[in-house]
């Protein structure tokens, strides 16, 4: 049904999806259906499941589309705080801004995973969640906390028979039991360097 023939009364107050500056593409196409219905947009994924560790560039991106409301979630109150005191000024997105976010999407590319869950649970029992954000941890921490912080689920990745179970439900179709290994050579690469 095209958005011209639907009634807006039938319709919600709200439209919730991902939205970040790696997550864009709801600016084409949804933003301007929801705004033409008189619904609020809600961004889920802010930080597009912990992969943008920058809240100030982050929120810089969001608070350009003033009809977006962020549902960020959090660690800390300190967290809370500091995304609050963002909006005590004017928002200004300048070139340094434009080519963070571009130096995110670069790195980041299209196959990451958001941590959405749809994946599991898995039949074998691999904690895919937590495995498949080894990386991430593992650039942000050190090898000696990531690997003890992430044994359980390194570990459980043994359990992957490669069944596709988890790409089937993937909305990202990323291949996850690759990725799995991937970050699985990884961790034991760690491992190994720690023994060292």
């Amino acid at each position: 049904m095209q958005a011209e023939q639907m009634d807006p009364g039938t319709c919600g107050v709200a439209v919730l999806l991902p939205f970040n500056f790696i997550e864009d593409a709801a600016i084409q196409e949804l933003h301007p259906i929801a705004n033409q219905m008189n619904m609020g947009i809600l961004a889920m994924k802010p930080f597009a499941g912990g992969m943008i560790d920058n809240a100030k560039i982050a929120f810089k991106f969001l608070r350009q589309y003033p009809n977006v409301t962020p549902i960020p979630g959090f660690d800390s109150i300190n967290s809370v705080d500091e995304v609050v005191s963002f909006y005590q000024h004017p928002n200004i997105v300048v070139e340094e801004d434009e080519h963070l976010m571009e130096k995110y999407r670069v790195e980041l590319g299209k196959q990451f995973c958001r941590r959405c869950e749809y994946c599991q649970p898995c039949p074998n029992g691999v904690m895919i969640t937590m495995a498949m954000g080894y990386k991430i941890i593992a650039s942000r921490m050190s090898a000696a906390f990531s690997t003890e912080f992430a044994r359980e689920a390194m570990e459980s990745v043994n359990l992957c028979d490669g069944c596709k179970t988890c790409i089937e439900h993937c909305p990202y179709e990323l291949q996850i039991p690759e990725m799995l290994k991937s970050n699985f050579d990884l961790y034991e690469q760690h491992l190994a360097e720690l023994k060292l």
